[in-house]
This record gives C-alpha cells, sequence and structure tokens, in this order.
C-alpha cells in the first residue's frame, strides 16, 4: 500500500497493512516474541489448545473466539486462560462503552487491539474503526468483520510512535494494553495527538496500590518475555494530566478503567470529584440491647464522576463512629468500626439502599453513631463534605 504522503510502500497481509518493521525497537520484536512462547500457555494468559494462526480457527475454537468478550458455555470460557481473562474484564468494557456516549459515524482508534473483539463491538454500533497491534493476531479481525458483518483497519506498529495524523480520531479506546509499553509517557503523548480536541481516551489497565505490589508484578509474564510495566494509581493518572487530559470518569475495581478527554486543567488529585453525593438515613431503632448488631438503613446518591464499588484495592464501604453522650457533650468511644459492603456498584447518578451495621455498646445509656462512607486507605466522605449524619439511641440495662 502507498502512502499518499510520505510515498513509501508498505505490506498489506491478510488484511493488515504492516508498518512494525519501520525502525523498530529491539524490545518490540521480544515483546512479539514472548506473546508468540506463552499464546499456547493458559497459566501466562495463553490458550489452552493447538493452533498455528488463530485467523483459521475452526470449530469450538472459533465460536469461542467470536463469542468474546462476553463468552460462551465452552470450556475455554470455564478453565484458567485468555478467554477467562477477557470476559474478566467485561465490567470495566461495559463500564466504558456506558459513558463514552458513542456514535455512529466517530473515528475510533483500538490501541493494542489484539483479536480486535473490542474494535468490532465499536463497529457494531457505526463507528469507524481502526485497530493497531505490534502483534501476529490482527488478522482475526476477519472473523470477526464476516460474522458481524462490519468492515474496520487493522494495522501493525508501534503504538509508541503508530503514524497518524494528529486530531485524527474521536475516540482511543486500550484493552490492558498500556502496561506492556515500554515508554508510558510516549505513548499517552502521542494518543494525545492522534485525538481531536475534547476527544476521549478510555482505557482498562492493572494498577498497584503499593509500591510492594508494582515490585512484585507481572513477575512470571517478565521471565517469559512479556513487558509488564504497571503503575501506582497516581503515576498513571500524573502521566496522563501531563499529556493534555482531564478526568471524566473513572472506575477503581478490579482493574483502574477511566475516562480521559483532551483538555488541559486536569486536577492532580486522581480522585477529584469523587465524594461528591447524598447519604440519608432511612430507618433507625430508639433503644437497643447492650452489645446488639442493629442495622440502620440509609439511602445514598452518588453525585460525582466516579464509581464506587467495594471490590477494589481501594473499596468504598459504609461504617460509623460511635460516641456516648454526656452533659459535656458526645465523648468519642470508638472511631474505626465494622465495614458494610456496597450491595453493588454505584456509578455516577446513581442511588442504593444499605443497611449498615451497627454494634452497641455493652453499657447502658445514651450513644450516637455518625454514619459516614470511607473510602479506604484514602479517606472518609464526610471529610469532603457529605456531612454529618448522627443517629442516636439509648442503649437498655441487660
Amino acid at each position: 500500500m502507498l502512502c499518499q504522503r510520505c510515498r513509501v510502500v508498505y505490506p498489506c497481509r491478510d488484511g493488515v497493512l504492516d508498518l512494525g518493521d519501520l525502525d523498530e525497537e529491539a524490545a518490540i520484536a521480544q515483546e512479539r516474541e514472548g506473546v508468540r512462547r506463552t499464546e499456547h500457555n493458559p497459566a501466562l494468559g495463553g490458550i489452552n489448545d493447538e493452533f498455528d494462526d488463530l485467523s483459521h480457527a475452526e470449530g469450538a475454537l472459533k465460536d469461542a473466539i467470536l463469542a468474546l468478550p462476553y463468552g460462551n458455555a465452552s470450556r475455554y470460557y470455564a478453565e484458567p486462560g485468555y478467554f477467562a481473562n477477557v470476559r474478566a474484564t467485561v465490567p470495566a468494557f461495559d463500564f466504558l462503552l456506558a459513558h463514552l456516549n458513542l456514535r455512529a459515524g466517530q473515528r475510533a482508534l483500538d490501541l493494542g487491539a489484539d483479536l480486535t473483539w473490542a474494535t468490532c463491538q465499536m463497529a457494531r454500533r457505526g463507528l469507524d474503526c481502526t485497530a493497531v497491534d505490534i502483534n501476529h493476531h490482527l488478522s482475526v479481525g476477519r472473523l470477526f468483520e464476516q460474522s458481524a458483518a462490519v468492515s474496520y483497519h487493522c494495522v501493525r506498529a508501534n503504538m509508541s510512535n503508530v503514524p497518524f495524523r494528529s486530531g485524527t480520531f474521536d475516540v482511543v479506546l486500550v484493552m490492558n494494553a498500556l502496561h506492556h509499553a515500554l515508554h508510558l509517557g510516549a505513548v499517552v503523548a502521542n494518543i494525545s495527538r492522534m485525538l481531536k480536541p475534547g476527544g476521549c481516551l478510555a482505557f482498562s489497565e492493572p494498577y498497584c496500590a503499593t509500591v510492594a505490589d508494582k515490585a512484585r508484578f507481572g513477575r512470571a509474564q517478565i521471565e517469559a518475555g512479556i513487558s509488564e510495566q504497571t503503575y501506582l494509581l497516581h503515576e498513571w493518572h500524573g502521566t496522563l494530566i501531563n499529556a493534555g487530559f482531564r478526568v471524566r470518569t473513572t472506575r477503581v475495581g478490579e482493574s483502574f478503567a477511566a475516562i480521559y478527554e483532551k483538555a488541559y486543567g486536569g486536577d492532580p488529585d486522581v480522585f477529584a470529584g469523587f465524594y461528591e453525593g447524598r447519604l440519608t438515613v432511612v430507618d433507625a431503632p430508639g433503644e437497643v440491647d447492650a452489645g446488639s448488631i442493629f442495622p440502620v438503613t440509609i439511602s445514598v446518591e452518588n453525585r460525582g464522576n466516579a464509581v464506587w464499588t467495594s471490590v477494589s484495592q481501594f473499596p468504598v464501604h459504609a461504617s460509623f463512629h460511635l460516641s456516648r453522650r454526656n452533659g459535656d457533650g458526645d465523648v468519642l468511644q470508638s472511631f474505626d468500626n465494622a465495614r458494610t459492603p456496597l450491595p453493588s456498584e454505584i456509578g455516577p447518578g446513581q442511588r442504593a439502599t444499605i443497611a449498615v451495621t451497627v454494634t452497641a455498646a455493652w453499657e447502658p445509656g445514651e450513644y450516637v453513631a455518625e454514619i459516614d462512607l470511607v473510602h479506604e486507605f484514602v479517606r472518609w466522605f464526610a471529610s469532603k463534605g457529605l456531612g454529618y449524619h448522627p443517629v442516636r439511641f439509648r442503649v437498655s440495662a441487660p
């Protein structure tokens, strides 16, 4: 294929435009070989089957591929490996699609597209899509195109310097690929360049809560030749802010899923806007037995820009602070108390009812439980404006 701008001829094989060998770093070639070595090893994210080229898959294997990311009843999704790993990303993937406000005709880039299942999902929504990856699986896109009756472009290239024109895309989607980049800053800067002003980068990536976790991450994959470069949350966020992005919405659950828009002026705190909401006490007893455990029913509304979830390395729980009342003022008895998980994820604009578990003191008297939400390892919500929500009750004598 001839580039109209630079007049260079690029090969096109099996429907894939190949830019991958131009000025390629040795580490990129090493990464590609690492993918080949591990693609049959389910313990390292591979597929437990014999195949040479997944684009020629037949039978149950082909059906499993075409069922991505949601899966089917085949053994491939019931055992560890590639298919189970992809299905585990569905909550994050659905979150991103639900908040991207995709429109037919938009131009979308799926970076690190792998088998192109995510590209196909966007193409089915009428977007003009391009899939980019360095590996040899892009030709699987032909299976998706034929099955879904869609069409999209596949380009083998290094995502750090893929040479699309500036301002080409409305959306860039990256599913678990950025942490394989050798130079995250370079990749993010290139994404920013390729996006139109106001365009969105949507991604789901692993993250680490501590420096020790980061040092341990992906050891087996690294030993097999796969590049693993994951980061702490503030490192992910800082790199994106420095490249000219700001947060639209986030979901810090089993992965760090987020949508950042190309617009300067982002807040350096990844959790800015996280705590906006409303808490109302719906029902609580006025008198309880000493040492008893009782529920306080609350209603919460998420008015922020991020998902609240209890399934996270930084989970959100409901809890309380317990004080004893006397004439001189309340006396704190215990600040940290039992946690109550959220019944489900609470996204921006959503509400939920929670039965908060409160434990009464053993000594009779008048008490107050201050109900609050806590973002574990970060802060209590009341400190960010959720307010003071006291529940006053009497502990009766045994």
